[in-house]
């Protein structure tokens, strides 16, 4: 029996490769995690210019409403419908936004994936 090997080689084997394992897991997942912030932090400066844009926008419309309402009304009452349609819009689009900054979006499908296949592959390997 020259070529089989020893209960504490296989378990020293064994060891080893699992945290081998578990070290390619992990960098893995650093590199989805540095993907992921990249792709976040280049789309979030675009948004915060478009806000910044939007919001000095909707400002000027939200003056001309005003003024408009101001012709037919006292200025109190066209500001306050103004400021109603503004608080309206703002209301909706942060009521939007938060479905797009949800936790689903920053899920690690392809480590969740991977670690998927190697427990799969762990269990049919080793005998239960």
């Amino acid at each position: 029996m020259i070529g089989e090997r020893t209960l504490p080689d296989l378990t020293r084997d064994l060891v080893t490769q699992l945290g081998d394992l578990v070290s390619n897991e992990a960098k893995l997942a650093r590199v989805e995690v540095s993907e992921n912030f990249r792709a976040l932090s280049g789309g979030l400066v675009k948004l915060v210019f478009a806000a910044a844009l939007a919001a000095a926008a909707v400002t000027l419309g939200l003056f001309a409403l005003a003024y408009a309402l101001a012709e037919q009304m006292p200025m109190w009452g066209a500001a306050l419908i103004a400021a109603a349609v503004g608080g309206a819009i703002s209301y909706f689009v942060f009521k939007g936004s938060r479905k797009t900054l949800s936790p689903d979006h920053l899920a690690l499908p392809r480590t969740a994936a991977q670690v998927s296949r190697d427990v799969r592959l762990v269990k049919e390997h080793v005998p239960s």
